[in-house]
């Protein structure tokens, strides 16, 4: 049974404690009033699928960062923030450089080290943990920053592959050695990329297994060192995609489908790689997770994928067992 289960070391490595979650999103808004002829047309299969609204904004993504990462820092020490992990896709407002620059002199922490993190869209949760783990691990930090933010520009809402609509926000944590009030035990991660599937000749049926394929490869890849199956989950966490492609992402990860934990679907809709720590919050929130229980975390593009197994500690537990 999920959670039944001793908290197993992964790979000999220290310790790494997700906490602090925070977001900010933009406003809420019902898919019927969208200004997106795309969004209208699709809106009978978005309905279909879960959706109802999404978060929009027109201010920065730098804007959205800033203030989920002040939400994560309330009552934390400036000082103690050793390194910054910025994840984003979103076109820079000015350089990719100008924008973390400003992130940086508006949050306060003008001299703290930062690495942007891009390239696999709404998967970038992943590579920013691997980042943010790494910097703790071989890089003798003990607290990390990350902050992952998006907006729409000019394109569509529309996600055809994820059958959802995007929405405006940024989500934010710490990444520590020692655990920090309520948090998250953190294995892996693991990545993979298969940029040559999803092309115009591809067949839809050939994509969708490769697709599988790769994700239950990079689930074992998380897993099998930590001497676990896919039933010692308790929840599957990933994007806020409809419920068509949820099934899909359950079963190519060998989770029950009733596992998969994606409570603000229809309220929020698709925030880019934000999805998962927003996750992660709201089981917090709810009180849906006891001391052991494990939730596999799956943040993805349409080719590439990030798998991460979470264990949550609770905070009155005695340190020898967290």
């Amino acid at each position: 049974m999920a959670g039944s289960n001793p908290i197993r070391p992964s790979g000999g490595n220290p310790p790494v404690y997700l906490s602090a979650i925070a977001s900010a999103l933009g406003e809420k808004i019902p898919l019927v009033e969208i200004a997106d002829d795309v969004v209208r047309e699709q809106l009978g299969a978005l309905h279909s699928q879960g959706l109802k609204h999404c978060r929009v904004t027109s201010a920065p993504a730098t804007q959205l960062a800033v203030a989920s990462a002040r939400r994560t820092l309330d009552g934390v020490p400036t000082e103690t923030v050793e390194a910054i992990v910025y994840c984003t896709d979103t076109a820079p407002e000015k350089t990719t450089t100008g924008d973390v620059w400003d992130f940086l002199l508006e949050l306060g922490l003008p001299g703290t080290p930062a690495t942007v993190v891009g390239g696999s869209g709404c998967g970038n949760l992943g590579p920013g943990l691997a980042v943010a783990r790494d910097l703790i691990l071989a890089g003798g930090v003990s607290t990390v920053l990350l902050v992952t933010a998006d907006r729409v520009r000019d394109e569509t809402r529309y996600l055809a592959n994820g059958q959802t609509a995007l929405s405006d926000g940024a989500a934010s944590c710490l990444i520590t050695s020692r655990p920090r009030g309520t948090a998250f035990r953190i294995h892996g991660p693991a990545s993979s990329f298969k940029v040559d599937i999803g092309t115009a000749t591809a067949r839809p049926i050939i994509v969708a297994k490769a697709t599988a394929q790769t994700i239950q490869g990079t689930v074992r890849r998380v897993i099998e060192p930590l001497s676990l199956a896919p039933a010692d989950f308790r929840y599957l966490l990933t994007g806020n995609y409809g419920l068509s492609a949820q099934a899909f992402l359950a079963t190519s990860a060998g989770i029950p489908l009733d596992q998969v934990y994606c409570p603000l679907l229809a309220q929020v809709g698709h925030c880019f790689s934000a999805d998962v720590l927003l996750g992660l919050a709201s089981l917090l929130e709810t009180d849906q997770v006891s001391h052991g229980d494990r939730a596999l975390l799956l943040a993805m593009s349409p080719r590439s994928w990030a798998v991460a197994a979470a264990t949550y500690v609770a905070p009155d537990y005695p340190a020898s067992v967290r």
